[in-house]
């Protein structure tokens, strides 16, 4: 069977992704000394509902700041301290933290700022629901992502 790696459906199947995979990923910089593998998504995977990816932060990143309108996420911490700020509508503040084995949930809604917290942490991340156009923002990365759809065949 000769596959397509570029067919939509060619990469929808059943795999483990391991930790030494997702370190190969594309890095997505956030600010200095803070980015993100994602290593699944619509553009690599055909990820229908969410994507998900590792985030690494050195210990004295530039604080990372977004408005977040339209989807939920949710942090889990894998290694070091995830330092949280979150503003809401009326401008209240509150500041979460999390240490390894901690989860934090972030609904749309509200301002998040990911401070540095000292030490170098690593967190998993999950967010959706995904737009089917896939990370139509950033479309450098987004094809830096549906080139490695090959790569998934090949495997």
């Amino acid at each position: 069977m000769t596959l397509d790696p570029y067919a939509t459906s060619e990469t929808r199947f059943p795999r483990v992704i391991t930790m030494s995979e997702i370190e190969t990923m594309p890095r997505l910089k956030f600010e200095d000394g803070i980015g993100t593998a994602i290593f699944l998504s619509q553009e690599r995977d055909d990820a229908r509902y969410f994507r998900q990816g590792i985030c690494f932060q050195e210990p004295d990143h530039t604080p990372y700041n977004w408005k977040q309108a339209d989807f939920d996420e949710t942090h889990y911490c894998l290694k070091g301290l995830i330092r949280l700020r979150i503003k809401d509508a009326e401008g209240r503040e509150v500041v979460f933290e999390a240490t390894v084995g901690e989860h934090i949930y972030l609904p749309a809604g509200y301002e998040y700022t990911l401070e540095p917290t000292g030490v170098e942490t690593m967190f998993f991340w999950s967010s959706g629901p995904s737009p089917r156009c896939g990370l139509a923002e950033l479309p450098e990365y987004s094809q830096s992502l549906t080139d490695l759809r090959g790569d998934l065949i090949d495997d």
